[in-house]
């Protein structure tokens, strides 16, 4: 039985370039990122397993990604940058699932070559509530040593956010009891698709006394040391962790 909130502040896309790198360095250091997902292959990848490795108080995770970034075993996605397209042709080519099944497989591989323990999943544009995605992600890391996977309920702060991420917020809550499911924990709920790039301080300090006790995860999308609202959201946050009856998870 879990007592207490516990509170997991987790940013995407590590590694993806130089920029995004220093700017989740910075919120974890000055601010309160508790966590951040590694994407492999990219040009900023071996750059964040050093920063991992010199900062070993930040969370690491894996961002298993499909689209909009650089392959390890294609010389590019067949559906471009379009998380749509993935989605529709993995439902209905074989042939590229089984190509990207093996991507998959790599990708994992590269985060366990790297020796740095896994503490959560997740995937670039949330292509782990495909059904499929899912079940090759579960295939291919088992319960990977406990990690957790976002897969709770995913919850909105209010109006906002694009067309793409109220669908993408409808489906996770589609999938939720599915992913529950699975050999993995994941969060009781889930923060942020509906303020990707504008996660607001404010916001997240009158959502936090309302949830109840259990694993409840916020995540950002930080691009750069400088004028990033994300970054200067995180800065704010860091007294939220500290309240009593709240530990960061």
């Amino acid at each position: 039985m879990i007592e207490g909130l516990q509170l997991a502040f987790v940013a995407d896309d590590f590694g993806r370039d130089a920029g995004v790198n220093e700017a989740i360095l910075l919120a974890h250091r000055h601010g309160a990122l508790t966590g951040a997902s590694l994407m492999m292959g990219q040009p900023g990848t071996l750059e964040a397993i050093a920063l991992a490795r010199s900062n070993p108080g930040l969370d690491l995770g894996w961002h298993l990604h499909l689209c909009d970034s650089n392959p390890l075993t294609l010389p590019a996605w067949p559906w471009g940058d379009s998380p749509v397209r993935a989605g529709f042709t993995l439902a209905l080519t074989p042939m590229q699932r089984r190509r990207i099944r093996h991507e998959i497989e790599h990708q994992w591989r590269a985060f366990q070559e790297t020796g740095l323990p896994c503490r959560f999943i997740n995937s670039h544009h949330h292509l782990h509530l495909h059904p499929w995605v899912w079940r090759v992600i579960r295939e291919t890391v088992g319960d990977a040593g406990g990690a957790w996977f976002r897969g709770g309920a995913y919850r909105s702060f209010g109006p906002g956010g694009n067309l793409a991420s109220r669908l993408t917020l409808r489906i996770g809550n589609l999938r939720s009891r599915a992913l529950a499911s699975g050999p993995f924990r994941t969060p009781a709920t889930v923060w942020g698709l509906d303020r990707v790039f504008q996660m607001n301080a404010g916001e997240i300090q009158r959502v936090i006394p309302t949830l109840p006790p259990g694993l409840h995860e916020f995540m950002f999308h930080p691009r750069t040391p400088t004028n990033d609202p994300e970054v200067q959201a995180l800065h704010e946050c860091v007294g939220m962790l500290n309240a009593p009856g709240r530990s960061r998870f």
